[in-house]
């Protein structure tokens, strides 16, 4: 899998992504989150890059003004109450352990978060114990995930061994309904 595969999966993930209004206060642009209703700056949540709801689409828009984006290389202004959505940030530990997975291996654990409804922004901790551990070098132990999609909690045990016989990876899900899953990755 390549990296744009990743980057595929990552975008069609289920809240992947902070929807809100925004509102412009005291001159500067207020985002109304809404599944929470707390309200931030919008340039506390965005770094350059968010999605403008147009013409019933989700476009790609970035500031251009103060009062107006670029959507499609033309110019928007912007007005009370537009629906906007901003990718969300993942974890850096988090991160970084998804990386350290083979293609299998992500493959595996985002088939059997998606097949258990969870997704991959629902990580609401992770210890990459394998992100210690030097590079090239023979090691083996535990990652601790959890997830939780505001229905049930998941904890993902993530044995892994990195040796000279090469990679292999055991996944171990728990909800906290009593559901557990396994699977292994050579």
């Amino acid at each position: 899998m390549e990296l744009q595969n990743r980057y595929h999966i990552f975008r069609e993930q289920p809240r992947a992504h902070t929807l809100g209004n925004i509102e412009y206060i005291n001159e500067e642009w207020i985002f109304f989150d809404e599944e929470s209703d707390e309200a931030f700056s919008l340039w506390d949540i965005i770094e350059d890059d968010f999605e403008i709801l147009y013409n019933n689409n989700w476009l790609p828009a970035r500031f251009y003004e103060d009062k107006a984006v670029k959507v499609d290389n033309e110019l928007y202004p912007l007005q009370d109450g537009e629906m906007i959505r901003v990718k969300k940030k993942l974890h850096p530990t988090y991160e970084e352990w998804l990386k350290l997975l083979s293609d299998n291996a992500f493959s595996a654990i985002t088939n059997v978060l998606k097949q258990s409804d969870y997704s991959l922004y629902d990580c609401i901790f992770c210890h990459n114990f394998l992100g210690f551990q030097p590079k090239n070098t023979p090691c083996q132990g535990v990652n601790i995930i959890i997830f939780d999609n505001l229905d049930l909690v998941c904890a993902l045990h993530h044995h892994f061994v990195r040796d000279e016989n090469g990679q292999r990876d055991q996944f171990e899900f728990v909800r906290t309904d009593g559901q557990k899953y396994s699977i292994a990755v050579l």
